[in-house]
């Protein structure tokens, strides 16, 4: 770990890499609000959602932690992404978190794994857009099976962007296999409806949230 220790009142704001703007704004705004309310905030430094969190925490002055899967020194702002100083940026407010050792390079496996530190390391995850084939639904698993609230933005519109989303608003629930959850995670997924403790408006007000967040 690079930086100082998360703060017990973390919130993980999390997402896909293949965001559109409309999610980005969104995931600004949200992580801009909790920061504003008193909440660090946690996410991935990926492209897309992550970095927006991120930055939008900064710019409101708030803390924010990357859990990323490499190195803590290999750790940078991804590749199309234009915010050279985030990495540094988020050093400065708070931190950057790895089980793995220095100089090992990201993979597919590393990239899982961290996202249960993600959630681990927070009061709630809110899920600010994923499509279906995003390791955000890995995260949104995590979350329910370590007892932790799974919060998630109500989907604008219908395309494949929003798809996970739906998925997890669904008050019908969700099939367990969307969250790659087998065993026992499987059948407490499937219990859910919907699988979202909360589904927020994404133009709305955060007033649930952060009532959710005191009674944690």
């Amino acid at each position: 770990m690079l930086g100082a220790d998360p703060p017990e009142r973390a919130v993980a704001v999390v997402g896909t890499r293949r965001a559109d703007t409309r999610g980005r704004a969104i995931a600004r705004r949200i992580a801009s609000e909790l920061a504003r309310g008193g909440y660090a905030i946690v996410s991935g430094l990926a492209a897309g959602i992550d970095c927006a969190a991120h930055r939008g925490c900064i710019d409101a002055g708030g803390a924010t932690w990357a859990v990323v899967g490499c190195g803590v020194d290999v750790a940078a702002v991804p590749p199309g992404e234009r915010d050279p100083s985030l990495a540094a940026d988020i050093l400065a407010t708070g931190g950057l978190v790895s089980e793995v050792e220095p100089g090992t390079p990201p993979s597919a496996q590393s990239l899982v794994a961290r996202d249960r530190i993600q959630s681990g390391l927070s009061l709630a995850t809110v899920v600010v857009q994923t499509d279906l084939g995003s390791g955000t639904l890995h995260t949104a698993r995590f979350t329910i099976e370590q007892g932790r609230p799974l919060v998630v933005v109500a989907p604008p519109d219908a395309g494949p962007l929003w798809a996970g989303n739906a998925a997890l608003a669904d008050p019908a629930g969700c099939d367990p296999a969307r969250l790659h959850a087998k065993g026992s995670v499987a059948e407490l997924v499937a219990q859910r409806r919907p699988t979202a403790d909360l589904v927020i408006d994404p133009e709305g007000s955060l007033d649930e949230l952060l009532d959710l967040l005191r009674n944690c």
